[in-house]
């Protein structure tokens, strides 16, 4: 994005999910930053959006309310992240899909402290924290910053690749939603579902070819670890599907990955109003269905 303005980034992550500043914080940083527009795009969950809303109102920089959803298929180790923006936070399909997933992204990061109490390290306050939040998003990285906050770690990478990834001894896989499943509840929600950072995904031809008949609106073309080269394969492809192109800083705050990107990475104004156009398609395509 050296050559043209990031007017957007559309994907950041808050305290509703793995991320440290709330949505109001984020969106603070966003004006200072100088950015148009913020996409909220939290891991499986749409608790931050209404924060997020108001604080847009007042401090008159608009809210893309965004999702990120793991998707995948029980034959498959792979998992692929769908970006749902524009949607309608409401929508009974996608908000009775994302309790769902709260329950099992719960029930994943008990099991996660069984094995490293099995490994005699103490998470006895963390499993009261996790117990007590039976509304809220958990994930490893929240497990990852406590090991680093109580010396089991030098670093939070590292609880990652001693304990929490996966072949790792206190890994425990993910349930997820199939890709079909999440397009689906995406554009039910009157969303533009987008595929996340397609070059962290290993074997991107063979996954291509197992989602290219999904009705994709886009793809993540200006991700922040995207090699100059990727962002050029990905824009051709972009374009030679039709697809209109996302990017963003994937930022969670100023602690471990993607730290010191906000503001950074992110879409120029044509991607976003390309994409503000397809998501208003979505939203006359469903009230007509």
């Amino acid at each position: 994005m050296a050559d043209q303005r990031i007017f957007a980034d559309l994907h950041v992550h808050s305290t509703a999910s793995d991320g440290l500043l709330s949505p109001r914080e984020l969106l603070v940083r966003a004006k200072e930053a100088g950015l148009s527009a913020l996409g909220l795009t939290d891991h499986d969950t749409l608790r931050g959006v209404a924060e997020g809303l108001a604080a847009s109102q007042e401090l008159g920089l608009p809210l893309i309310p965004g999702i990120e959803l793991s998707c995948g298929w029980p034959d498959s180790d792979v998992s692929l992240h769908v970006l749902g923006l524009f949607v309608d936070p409401t929508a009974p399909a996608l908000v009775d899909l994302l309790d769902r997933q709260r329950r099992s992204r719960h029930v994943r990061a008990l099991r996660i402290l069984d094995r490293l109490e099995a490994l005699q390290i103490d998470v006895a306050p963390l499993r009261l924290e996790f117990e007590a939040q039976t509304d809220r998003v958990l994930g490893r990285p929240h497990v990852a910053r406590f090991l680093h906050a109580q010396g089991h770690v030098q670093e939070f990478q590292e609880a990652f690749t001693r304990y929490l990834a996966r072949g790792k001894p206190a890994y425990v896989p993910k349930e997820h939603v199939l890709p079909i499943d999440g397009v689906a509840a995406i554009h039910q929600a009157g969303g533009v579902a987008l595929i996340a950072h397609p070059g962290f995904l290993p074997h991107w031809k063979d996954l291509w070819s197992r989602v290219e008949d999904l009705p994709w609106d886009g793809i993540e073309v200006f991700y922040c670890e995207h090699t100059p080269q990727q962002i050029d394969f990905f824009t051709r492809f972009a374009r030679d599907h039709g697809f209109g192109c996302g990017g963003g800083s994937d930022y969670h705050g100023e602690y471990g990955k993607h730290a010191n990107r906000f503001g950074l990475f992110g879409v120029a104004e044509e991607h976003f109003r390309d994409l503000e156009r397809r998501a208003a398609q979505r939203r006359l395509d469903r009230q007509r269905n």
